[in-house]
């Protein structure tokens, strides 16, 4: 029995996996189908609004409200035997919460006898390095170890070839082990080659991080705001109140602004604003440190403070 092929493309909030698996439905053939499994902390798929927007000829799965590692896992289990049942697909993709772990997502893939785990990718933003809330995170860290393979991120964004060489060092420093990485972007290639999981590294890690790193999602939650189609949003007051709260940890949406509709990007390293299709409403997905349960509460106001104006 040939098995289907499956990747896992993982990463830490805002590390680039939605443009990866872009860049991958580019360079397969016409003849190839895949399905592309996507799961977002929140309740809103901007990430399957994304995808569907630039490639059309992919079926999407999506689950939202809950990370397949833990709490939605019974849908991760469903939507793969679906997708086995059709027998139509040459490759499954599959994208995890940015606050995902790796264990569970791969184990379940490994339950259905169609399916054979391939290369599990970690995408890594290459400007976060030096970020400390982001380098000391135990999900980001174990995403790391339980990868294949590294892909740097954001490349662009650092022109200097020294300064990126001294980034890739502080990454070799910080994770040894890790030999498997490339700065070009992904790539069909990286796909390739079947993965066995090492249970003995994975439990060393366990011990060493005091638990199952799939559980840290419980120390972040999740806001959905979503605005009517005449509501304009100001860029600049968008980024001021993200930069101004530094508990949150992740935003992105569909907002409409003077310059028309615009897919925002909110990370710990920074922000970008993208043209994207027209939507019926403008929807943001805040992911915030739950600590700061007072401050959560005027999430609404702040988003407010950045309207422009409401047409009439």
């Amino acid at each position: 029995m040939k098995k289907i092929p499956v990747n896992i493309i993982s990463g830490f909030l805002g590390s680039g996996k939605t443009t990866a698996i872009l860049q991958l439905l580019e360079q397969k053939t016409d003849e190839e189908q895949w399905a592309v499994v996507i799961n977002e902390f929140g309740k809103v798929s901007i990430d399957g609004q994304t995808i569907r927007s630039y490639s059309s000829s992919e079926t999407i799965y999506e689950i939202s409200g809950g990370c397949i590692c833990c709490s939605a896992r019974g849908y991760l289990y469903e939507n793969l035997t679906k997708i086995v049942q059709t027998g139509n697909y040459s490759r499954i993709i599959i994208e995890p919460s940015g606050l995902g772990g790796i264990d569970t997502v791969s184990e379940m893939v490994g339950l259905i006898p169609e399916l054979s785990l391939f290369q599990i990718i970690c995408m890594v933003d290459i400007t976060a390095l030096e970020n400390h809330r982001i380098k000391f995170s135990p999900v980001y860290r174990a995403q790391i170890i339980k990868s294949d393979i590294i892909i740097f991120s954001k490349c662009d964004l650092v022109s200097d070839g020294k300064e990126r060489e001294r980034l890739i060092e502080i990454f070799k420093t910080t994770f040894p082990d890790k030999q498997n990485f490339q700065t070009i972007g992904i790539i069909l290639s990286s796909l390739e080659g079947v993965n066995f999981r090492d249970k003995q590294e994975i439990n060393k890690y366990l011990m060493l991080s005091g638990g199952n790193p799939d559980l840290i999602s419980d120390n972040y939650l999740e806001k959905n705001f979503k605005f009517n189609h005449e509501t304009i949003f100001d860029t600049d007051k968008l980024c001021q109140f993200f930069t101004e709260n530094p508990f949150i940890v992740r935003g992105k949406g569909h907002v409409r602004t003077k310059d028309g509709w615009q897919l925002a990007n909110f990370t710990l390293s920074g922000y970008t604003f993208e043209p994207c299709h027209e939507k019926k409403q403008s929807e943001f997905v805040i992911i915030a440190d739950k600590s700061e349960v007072e401050i959560i509460k005027n999430l609404k106001i702040g988003i407010e403070s950045a309207i422009l104006s409401v047409n009439t």
